[in-house]
């Protein structure tokens, strides 16, 4: 037993010896994919490519990123048709934007609701003489929009939205509520 007793020790330690090798560095990289990275700009220019192709008509816009997820700017409809396909002849609207669901790599993108107003000349259908020409009058609205935008790392953006808008003045026709759709592209800078 005598024997037995010092042999046990001397095999552990070499077991022990040998398990104990240099200590493993472990070194922590940051992801930062999903941080934010270096701003591509605080402005952005869109045009609605749904509204160019199908009216024709021109709808320009342009916004002021504010953060990460907020945003405010002005839009600029112009029916540039003969045959005046659109129930707005011209509109100046102004909207606030608050994004969601964002990975916040270059703000201001993901899914979005925004709140608008319209300034707008609107075509009227009521005939007032024998000529029976429509009649243009002023109109003022409110509305709401949901939508979602992408932007790239070179700040090209993409945007697809839909909304719907109410006039506050009274309509001599009846036309009380208006649609938003469109599907913008453009470029942050």
């Amino acid at each position: 037993m005598n024997r037995t007793v010092p042999l046990f020790i001397t095999v552990l330690s070499c077991f022990i010896s040998f398990a104990q090798e240099e200590p493993i560095q472990v070194e922590i990289v940051k992801d930062s994919s999903y941080e934010f990275v270096d701003p591509i700009g605080s402005h952005e220019l869109r045009v609605n490519m749904l509204d160019l192709l199908s009216g024709p008509a021109l709808h320009v816009y342009y916004e002021r990123v504010v953060d990460a997820s907020s945003g405010y700017g002005v839009s600029t409809f112009l029916d540039v048709s003969d045959n005046n396909a659109s129930y707005q002849n011209f509109s100046v609207n102004p909207y606030y934007r608050f994004y969601f669901l964002n990975r916040k790599d270059f703000g201001a993108s993901g899914v979005f609701v925004e709140i608008f107003s319209s300034l707008a000349s609107v075509e009227s259908d009521v005939y007032y003489d024998v000529n029976d020409s429509d009649q243009n009058e002023f109109q003022i609205s409110l509305g709401m929009s949901l939508g979602r935008k992408w932007v790239n790392r070179s700040g090209f953006t993409f945007e697809t939205f839909l909304g719907a808008g109410r006039y506050l003045l009274d309509s001599e026709d009846g036309n009380e509520a208006h649609a938003r759709i469109g599907i913008a592209i453009g470029k942050r800078f």
